[in-house]
């Protein structure tokens, strides 16, 4: 528990600089508190783990949107596929909210590891958004066990053991060590229909 703790601080320090100079504007909705906000910190809910990932990205779930929150540059050399990109910079932009102001699809964020991810997802809650997570590891724990994944079991230990055949499974499906990712310049599939926004929510004893 201490060791989440720790990492809800770091969060919300890391919150408090993108906040200061990023420029994200205050708007008219029904914000998260603070102490609500870190009690959601501590708590693992938000995660969705790069296996449950690969299994809605096989099974073409349509309920998912991933938004890869890295750079333009580090996206195109490679993505997950369905993802679309919208760096951490520019997710709080007002031609980008519509991703987040809508009630239709789970919004997955991922980076590299997990820590920008973690920044888009306090932010979009700060902001009143609930229906978003993270891919838990980024794209680095997607590598290390659905791309590369090693057979770290046991001939008793039976989950393991399951769990290192359907990541093989799973590597065999996303190309393994060709990447299993989109290559540089590939179409990027986007989802079938535009989010749909939720209607705006009152600010409480604010002006209309």
């Amino acid at each position: 528990m201490k060791k989440q703790y720790l990492l809800g601080m770091v969060l919300f320090l890391a919150l408090g600089l993108f906040v200061a100079f990023s420029g994200v504007k205050k708007r008219s909705y029904v914000e998260t508190k603070p102490d609500q906000l870190f009690l959601d910190l501590i708590e693992s809910t938000r995660y969705f783990s790069v296996e449950e990932v690969a299994q809605m990205i096989i099974a073409e779930d349509p309920s998912i949107l991933l938004i890869d929150v890295r750079s333009e540059e580090f996206f195109n050399k490679f993505s997950l596929n369905g993802a679309i990109n919208i760096p951490l910079k520019e997710l709080f932009k007002e031609e980008n909210l519509g991703y987040l102001d809508q009630n239709v699809y789970k919004t997955i964020f991922y980076s590299n590891g997990s820590s920008d991810a973690d920044v888009a997802w306090i932010i979009s809650n700060r902001m009143g958004f609930k229906n978003t997570f993270v891919m838990l590891g980024g794209l680095n724990t997607w590598v290390d066990n659905i791309l590369q994944p090693r057979d770290n079991s046991v001939i008793w230990d039976k989950v393991h053991d399951q769990m290192y055949q359907y990541r093989r499974g799973a590597s065999i499906y996303f190309g393994g060590d060709d990447n299993g990712v989109q290559e540089s310049g590939g179409e990027v599939k986007k989802p079938s229909a535009a989010p749909i926004k939720r209607k705006k929510k009152e600010v409480e004893g604010g002006c209309s």
